[in-house]
């Protein structure tokens, strides 16, 4: 087996024992158990567990950017009403933290850890920036649209781990609450928009 396929597996593993037991009861020898690769190559992929930890979420994170990136185009569909795009991009990243539990579940687990902001934190920062800088020209001068897109973030990791976690369903009408949860705590900040029409 390759390097590289040794790396993944491993990086699968990782998900997978993060996603069952939390990142403090996360060891080496479960990861190796859910890999089924030895222990001694996790030390050939990665410098230490911290690493194995922050490659893991490094995975993680650039499919999530890919994501929000891919169906970024929505915004500009001028013949929807704003909100109506707002709706259809939140949707379309909504579905994608559904599709996969235990990535998900991963996910939460590093980015509210130590782990994260010792780690990982600019490396996140860096790599949504383009992100951040299409979503500008739909807010205000005085926005901070990090400090904004984290927030949406926030929410909807919030709600969608309940989802994951049996506490809420998982069907439209919840995640359209959701949606307007954090659409009205924004809607503010937003060029030109009133979000009058929201309540149409």
């Amino acid at each position: 087996m390759k390097q590289e396929e040794m790396r993944q597996k491993l990086i699968d593993g990782t998900i997978q024992v993060v996603a069952k037991d939390g990142l403090g009861e996360t060891t080496t020898k479960k990861v190796r158990l859910a890999s089924s690769i030895n222990e001694a190559y996790i030390y050939r992929c990665f410098k230490n567990k911290e690493d194995m930890f922050a490659k893991t979420f490094t995975y993680l994170d650039e499919e999530l950017f890919a994501q929000t990136m891919e169906h970024f185009d929505v915004m500009s569909l001028t013949d929807m009403a704003f909100v109506d795009r707002c709706r259809t991009y939140f949707f379309k990243v909504w579905s994608f933290l559904l599709s996969g539990r235990d990535k998900c579940l991963a996910y939460v687990q590093y980015f509210y850890s130590p782990y994260f902001v010792k780690c990982s934190a600019e490396e996140h920062k860096k790599r949504f920036k383009p992100l951040v800088d299409r979503f500008r020209e739909a807010f205000k001068d005085e926005a901070d649209v990090w400090m904004i897109l984290n927030h949406i973030m926030n929410v909807m990791l919030d709600f969608v781990v309940k989802v994951h976690n049996g506490q809420m369903t998982r069907d439209d009408s919840y995640a359209e609450h959701v949606f307007r949860v954090i659409y009205v705590s924004v809607k503010q900040y937003f060029v030109g928009d009133s979000g009058n029409e929201f309540f149409e």
